[in-house]
C-alpha cells in the first residue's frame, strides 16, 4: 500500500461511520482525522426548513471532546500469502501479467522480501531479483512491455545464476517471441520467513510499489525452469502444479470473496483493499462472457494503486444511541479550531415499534455511488463552494464515477471512508446546489411541516431484509435520486405495490444501474457498467458480471426489469441548465387526477421555479415508453419538454422503432399509475422535484400536488 497522510487542504476534519444504518439501542462507531487534536463532540438531529439545513442538539452522554489525530491512507491493492514454501538452492516465479499503467514508478508483480523478487521498473521493463548470501543478483529485460497486453514473467534463480524471460502472448511487430536475459550466480539463494505480495512489495515492513493492471496464473517452483519448460508452462500455466510447481494459485476461485487458493500445499493467502475480481485472465477466448459457468478465461485478479475498501482508521467516538431517540436522520458533529465535520447516519424505529404511514426509503446506494465523485469536465464551471470533489481528487479516493489511475473504472465503493458528497450542506459544484443527501432534506423537511409521519428506512436495511423492512408501512416515499439499486430493492418494492401499498417515486433517474451489496462485506457496493445508458466509462468486455454476486450488471432495462415497469416511467434526458416546468396534459373528467389538481391552475406551468437549476423539471429526468415497460394505462398529468439544452439519454440504435413515441425523449413526464395489487405509483420525473417543494413556504402547486398525491394514499391516516 501506499502510505499518505490524509491531505486536509479542503476540509481541516473528515470522519465516517462504521454503518450507516441503525436502531435505538444500537452503537455507532467514529473514526476521524485532523489537522487539530482537540474536536468538540455534538449528536445532532437533522432538518431542513426549506432553506437551509437545521440541526438540534440531541442529548446522548457523548463526552464534551474527543483527539483526533491527523491520520493516513493507506492505498493499493494487494494480495498477501503468509507462509509461502521455503526454497532450498533454486526457485522460479512465474505469472501473466496485464499491466495498465507503467512509467510512474517500480512496482512489486511477485515478490518474497529477501527471497526473490518480480517485478517492473520505472522504464516499463520486467525485472527480477534473487536475494543470495552475497547480495542481490539483477536482471532486467532489454524492453518494456505494453500495456494491456498479456506477457508470461519467469524469473529465476540456481547455481548456474539469474534468468528472466518475458514471453508475450501475442507478440507485436516489434517484439520477439520470447526475450532472455541473464546474469551470473554471486551465492547460494537466501532464505526468509517472509510473507509473499502480490501486486506490491514489501519494504521496511510497509507494503508499497503497487502495480496496476491484472495478474493471472501466480505459481512458484522449488527449480530453475529451463527454455523448453517454460514453453510448457505458457502452453499451459493453470496446470503448473502438475509440472510439479510448489504452489499455485488459481485465482479463478472465490471470486466473490478475498481468499487466494493454492492448489499443490494449502498456502493461502487473502486479498487486501478490494481489488476487483471477475476479470478476463490470460487465457479468455471470449467464447464465455459470465464468469460463473466459465471453466477457464477467469483466472485473474486486477489490482490497482488507488484501491480503498477499508481507511482503517481507530476510534475516535462510540455512539450508544438511547432506547427512546425518534427515528429520523442524525449526524455527529466534530468541531475543531480549524473547522467541522457532520457525519450521517440514519435512525429507523425498534423492531417492536409501530409503523409510521410512509416509510422514507433513504437512497444510500445511492449516496455512496455519488459520494466522492470528482470527474472533471472541462466544459462545465465548479462551484467552488463544493469540497467533496477537490478532496478526493488530492487524497485520490473515487466514487463509481471515476476512474483508476490506470483509466479503468472504479466498480466498488465503500462505507468506510470519508463521505464528503453525503453532507447536509453538500453543493454540486456542476449545478450550484444541493443534490443526493442535501437535497433529500429538503424532502425531509416537508414533510415533517406538511404533518406527515415518517420512518427511514435505507437502501441497505432494504438489501438486507427485502420485504419485511416494508411490512406495515402503507406508502413508500423515494429520494431524489434513487439510481442504484439491487434486485432485493426491485423485488421488496414490487412486492410492497402488488400487496396494495403506495409508492410516491420523487425523483428521477431512478432503479437505474444492475448494484450489489457485498452479502459479507456490507460496507461495499459493487456495479458494472456495460454499454448502454448514461455512462462515464465502461466495464472490460467479458467483465460484465459482479464479482459479489455472479449477476449480470449494466442497466436493469437490460435484465427486463426497466424502472418503466416498477414507476411506469424511466431515464429519458439530462443536464445542467436551466430546468423546466410541467403542462399540465390531463383532461377533466378523471374522478381521482380531478382531486390531485383540485386548487392548481390547469393553464400555469407547473414548478417553473426550484432549488436546483431553478426548475421542478431538472438535472435528470423520466418519460414514459411502452416500448421500455410503461404499463399502457398509465395515465399522463403532466409534461416539461425540455429542448435542446438536456441530452437525450436514449443510447439505443440510430433507428429508432417504428412504434416508438414520436415526442422529443428531451423531457419528464408526471404519471400516475394503478397496480394489479391494488396499489398506486405516482411519479414526478425529475431529480429536482424535491429541491422545489418548499419555494415560497411550501405554498406552491408542486408542494399542494405532493402533499394531496400522500393524502390520497391514506397517509394522514
Amino acid at each position: 500500500m501506499t502510505r499518505r497522510l490524509v491531505d486536509h487542504t479542503d476540509a481541516p476534519i473528515v470522519a465516517y461511520t462504521d454503518r450507516i444504518s441503525a436502531r435505538p439501542g444500537e452503537r455507532i462507531s467514529v473514526r476521524a482525522s485532523s489537522t487539530e487534536p482537540a474536536a468538540r463532540v455534538r449528536l445532532l438531529l437533522v432538518d431542513h426548513d426549506g432553506t437551509v439545513p437545521v440541526r438540534v442538539p440531541v442529548t446522548a452522554g457523548l463526552p464534551d471532546r474527543v483527539t483526533v489525530a491527523h491520520e493516513h491512507l493507506d492505498q493499493g491493492s494487494y494480495g498477501l500469502v503468509p507462509e509461502p514454501p521455503t526454497f532450498a538452492d533454486a526457485v522460479t516465479f512465474a505469472v501473466w501479467v496485464w499491466p495498465t499503467l507503467l512509467g510512474a514508478g517500480r512496482v512489486g508483480v511477485l515478490t518474497q522480501d529477501g527471497v526473490a523478487d518480480l517485478g517492473i521498473d520505472a522504464t516499463g521493463r520486467p525485472e527480477f531479483t534473487a536475494h543470495t548470501d552475497d547480495g542481490p543478483v539483477t536482471v532486467t529485460a532489454s524492453a518494456p512491455v505494453s500495456v494491456r497486453r498479456w506477457y508470461l514473467l519467469t524469473g529465476s534463480y540456481s547455481e548456474r545464476g539469474a534468468r528472466l524471460q518475458v514471453r508475450p502472448a501475442a507478440p507485436l511487430a516489434r517484439e520477439k517471441s520470447a526475450t532472455v536475459v541473464v546474469a551470473p550466480p554471486r551465492g547460494a539463494l537466501s532464505a526468509a520467513a517472509t510473507p509473499l505480495v502480490f501486486a506490491a512489495r514489501v519494504v521496511d515492513g510497509v507494503v508499497t510499489d503497487n502495480y496496476d493492471g491484472k495478474i493471472s496464473a501466480p505459481c512458484l517452483f522449488d527449480r530453475a525452469l529451463d527454455a523448453a519448460q517454460v514453453a510448457e508452462l505458457a502452453a499451459d500455466t493453470t496446470g503448473a502444479w502438475h509440472r510439479g510447481a510448489a504452489a499455485q494459485w488459481d485465482l479463478a476461485q472465490d471470486i466473490g470473496g478475498d481468499r487466494l487458493l493454492d492448489l499443490v500445499d494449502g498456502r493461502h493467502g487473502t486479498l487486501h483493499n478490494g481489488p476487483q475480481r471477475g476479470v478476463t485472465a490470460h487465457d479468455w477466448t471470449g467464447e464465455v462472457l459470465d464468469w460463473r459457468f466459465a471453466d477457464t478465461g477467469y483466472g485473474a485478479v486486477h489490482f490497482h494503486s488507488s484501491d480503498l475498501e477499508d481507511a482503517g482508521w481507530p476510534e475516535v467516538l462510540a455512539v450508544d444511541l438511547p432506547e427512546d431517540l425518534p427515528g429520523g436522520c442524525y449526524a455527529v458533529e466534530l468541531t475543531t479550531s480549524a473547522g467541522v465535520d457532520r457525519v450521517p447516519f440514519f435512525v429507523r424505529p425498534r423492531a417492536d415499534a409501530p409503523r409510521a404511514p410512509i416509510a422514507f426509503l433513504v437512497p444510500t446506494l445511492s449516496y455512496l455511488a455519488y459520494a466522492l465523485e470528482h470527474v472533471h469536465m472541462p466544459f462545465l464551471p465548479e462551484d467552488p463552494a463544493e469540497i467533496a470533489a477537490p478532496f478526493a481528487r488530492r487524497n485520490r479516493l473515487h466514487s463509481l464515477y471515476d476512474r483508476h489511475s490506470d483509466g479503468s473504472g472504479a466498480a466498488t465503493a465503500s462505507l468506510l471512508r470519508p463521505l464528503l458528497g453525503v453532507r447536509d450542506d453538500h453543493v454540486f459544484r456542476h449545478a450550484s446546489g444541493p443534490h443526493q443527501y442535501s437535497e433529500d432534506l429538503h424532502l425531509v423537511g416537508w414533510l415533517g411541516r406538511q404533518g406527515f409521519h415518517f420512518d427511514v428506512v435505507t437502501d441497505h436495511d432494504l438489501d438486507a431484509e427485502g420485504a419485511e423492512a416494508l411490512a406495515g408501512y402503507g406508502t413508500v416515499v423515494t429520494g431524489s435520486h434513487p439510481e442504484y439499486w439491487t434486485g432485493a430493492m426491485l423485488d421488496a418494492v414490487t412486492g410492497h405495490l402488488h400487496g396494495g401499498g403506495a409508492l410516491a417515486y420523487l425523483g428521477g433517474n431512478g432503479a437505474y444501474w444492475v448494484t450489489a451489496v457485498h452479502p459479507e462485506k456490507r460496507h461495499v457496493a459493487e456495479l458494472r457498467r456495460g454499454y448502454s445508458g448514461v455512462r462515464m466509462w465502461e466495464s472490460e468486455p467479458g467483465e460484465l458480471h459482479l464479482a459479489a454476486t455472479g449477476e449480470p450488471g449494466g442497466l436493469w432495462a437490460e435484465r427486463g426489469r426497466s424502472p418503466h415497469r416498477l414507476f411506469g416511467i424511466g431515464t429519458s434526458a439530462a443536464g445542467l441548465t436551466q430546468g423546466g416546468a410541467y403542462e399540465i396534459v390531463a383532461k377533466p373528467g378523471d374522478q381521482a387526477v380531478d382531486a390531485l389538481l383540485r386548487g392548481i391552475d390547469r393553464d400555469t406551468p407547473l414548478g417553473q421555479f426550484g432549488a436546483l437549476l431553478g426548475g421542478a423539471a431538472s438535472f435528470e429526468t423520466d418519460g414514459y415508453d411502452e416500448l421500455l415497460g410503461s404499463p399502457p394505462d398509465t395515465k399522463l398529468l403532466g409534461r416539461a419538454l425540455l429542448g435542446d439544452a438536456y441530452m437525450s439519454a436514449d443510447t439505443g440504435p440510430t433507428t429508432p422503432h417504428p412504434l416508438s413515441d414520436p415526442v422529443d425523449r428531451r423531457r419528464s413526464d408526471l404519471t400516475l399509475l394503478d397496480t394489479p395489487g391494488g396499489g398506486q405509483v405516482f411519479s414526478v420525473g425529475s431529480i429536482g422535484w424535491c429541491a422545489a417543494l418548499s419555494h415560497r413556504g411550501d405554498a406552491n402547486d408542486v408542494s399542494r400536488l405532493t402533499a394531496a398525491v400522500l393524502r390520497s394514499f391514506g397517509t394522514d391516516r
